[in-house]
């Protein structure tokens, strides 16, 4: 468990680089992220499975420019461990998989709180090195860039293994103790959460020749949804 915990950190610093910092080639998204811890914590169909829904909820909402938005990463990577730890050989029922979904959202709260600290702390370094600069530190762009980059890779690993220790918990732990009932009534609740992510994302478009292609991004997300759970 120990090697996992390992390999979800480096993989969540990667992740976390790719957010903002540097890459940006989508590593970041909750359907890779997702997929990747399930594959990690044990059942990689499970992670897949939240994962998609995961990027529907989230796909409107970028971390473009100063804009700070919830942290889908670290939500993926809470979602994709917990769905992995609580499924079994029939696969990840509909109530753990609703209630996953739900668990998921203060961890991106989370993120975001501690993504706008490292963004502060990354200020305050670009402010040490315009000044070092001023005094003829000619080193001191290269020392800055290395200390920012150092800062999102090392504040993303220790994200990555909070989410995912809080996932496995809460996987194992924690919804057993929901009982049928209990999951019952999450399960009752499934149906809405890709209808949420749809209205998120019909939101923010601007022409209405693109609702046709939401939906029906609706429509397949429900699909696989429920083929994951058959493959399961």
């Amino acid at each position: 468990m120990a090697f996992r915990f390992l390999l979800a950190a480096a993989l969540g610093a990667v992740a976390y680089l790719d957010r903002t910092a540097a890459f940006q080639v989508m590593l970041h998204r909750p359907l890779v992220v997702a997929t990747a811890m399930g594959a990690v914590f044990g059942n990689v169909f499970a992670g897949a499975q939240a994962g998609a829904v995961m990027e529907l909820l989230y796909l409107a909402r970028l971390p473009v420019g100063a804009s700070i938005p919830p942290d889908d990463t670290g939500a993926a990577m809470f979602a994709g461990a917990a769905a992995a730890a609580a499924s079994s050989s029939v696969g990840l029922s509909a109530g753990s998989f609703a209630a996953v979904l739900l668990l998921s959202v203060p961890c991106a709260e989370l993120g975001k709180a501690a993504d706008r600290l490292v963004r502060r702390i990354n200020g305050r370094i670009a402010t040490l090195t315009a000044e070092s600069v001023e005094r003829g530190d000619t080193r001191a762009v290269d020392n800055g860039l290395l200390a920012g980059v150092t800062l999102f890779a090392l504040s993303g690993a220790i994200l990555s293994l909070l989410f995912t220790g809080a996932g496995v918990a809460a996987g194992k732990l924690l919804l057993p103790r929901f009982g049928p009932a209990g999951k019952g009534l999450f399960a009752a609740l499934l149906p809405i959460l890709p209808l949420l992510g749809a209205a998120s994302v019909f939101s923010c478009t601007r022409t209405d020749r693109t609702a046709p292609v939401f939906y029906l991004t609706m429509a397949l997300v429900f699909a696989a949804t429920y083929i994951f759970r058959w493959v399961g």
